[in-house]
């Protein structure tokens, strides 16, 4: 199998390592919507921490206590109390609202970096990414329509998941200029785990099995998901295998119809498409430019600052 998978050409092994992990990310948000039928969503939270350290900790800790030396406790701290967060929210709308729609407004992710990253990088935000932050943002306003009776303020859960998640990408891009990807995980794991487990206690109601075997399940889902994207994003590019992810859209709105019977609202279809379609855009702009970079001999800049071309050189 090996042997097969191995002579097939480069972008159809992204493509399938990167289907998988659509799939995957699918399937751990419908654990989570079984978990929380029973437990609170800051239990879950707490659990799929724990889970997390347990099959991550013998991995790092066969690389050696040495590689585990970090002088960037701050940052790891400010990482976990916004992973926390972005958990939580994302939990609770997993929890509170149709998959499709908390799916959705999740991808917002992008949107908020290129924000974000123009924010507290200073970053220069050109009128192509404004567009299509515009776009983007239209989208939200098309799906949870404010001041519409169908509104809920529940809607502000992915939203608020997705602005964490972005902040907590900033603070990924700075450690991983000084630490491995193992140290970054297994510090994540270290930290949250107690973290999560304090509002956890505030809510807590004994497990049964079942949820206890969900949590651990999702957790090791949400590892294959991780592994998979990182195969992916390995073996072609990132402007290719990017797109993928936006298919857990589908495989949501499938799974939940089976298993919950909800139908997507017929407005999830044109705001899903803006905010998709923006994300793309800006996707495709920063490794176009981060391509551009590397040729002019600048060296690569962080994923946000690539969104926009770089300014006119003088030739005079």
């Amino acid at each position: 199998m090996r042997k097969w998978f191995n002579s097939l050409p480069p972008y159809l092994q992204a493509s399938i390592f990167a289907v998988i992990a659509s799939l995957m990310a699918a399937l751990f948000s419908v654990i989570v919507r079984m978990a929380t039928r029973e437990i609170d969503p800051l239990q879950a939270v707490f659990f799929r921490n724990f889970f997390g350290l347990l099959f991550i900790a013998p991995i790092a800790l066969r690389s050696g206590f040495a590689r585990l030396k970090t002088h960037r406790m701050p940052m790891f701290l400010l990482r976990a109390f916004l992973s926390m967060g972005a958990m939580s929210f994302w939990f609770s709308a997993l929890a509170y609202m149709p998959l499709a729609e908390a799916t959705t407004l999740n991808f917002t992710v992008p949107l908020f970096g290129t924000i974000l990253a123009a924010i507290f990088l200073g970053e220069t935000v050109r009128k192509y990414r404004i567009a299509a932050l515009f776009a983007g943002f239209i989208g939200v306003i098309i799906i949870i329509r404010p001041g519409s009776e169908t509104m809920q303020l529940a809607s502000l859960l992915p939203i608020a998941a997705a602005l964490c998640m972005a902040s907590a990408g900033l603070t990924i891009k700075s450690l991983a200029r000084t630490e491995n990807s193992t140290t970054i995980v297994l510090y994540m794991m270290l930290l949250t785990t107690p973290l999560t487990l304090v509002p956890a206690l505030f809510v807590w109601q004994t497990p049964s099995l079942q949820v206890l075997g969900l949590m651990a399940l999702g957790a090791f889902i949400a590892n294959i998901t991780q592994i998979c994207n990182t195969n992916a994003f390995r073996i072609y590019d990132y402007s290719f295998v990017v797109g993928f992810n936006y298919l857990r859209l589908p495989f949501v709105v499938v799974i939940a119809l089976v298993m919950f019977g909800e139908v997507p609202e017929i407005w999830l279809l044109p705001g899903a498409g803006l905010i998709i379609g923006s994300a793309l855009y800006i996707a495709r702009r920063e490794a176009k430019l981060a391509k551009e970079a590397k040729r002019i001999n600048r060296g690569p800049s962080s994923a946000a600052s690539d969104l926009d071309p770089p300014p006119a050189r003088d030739n005079h």
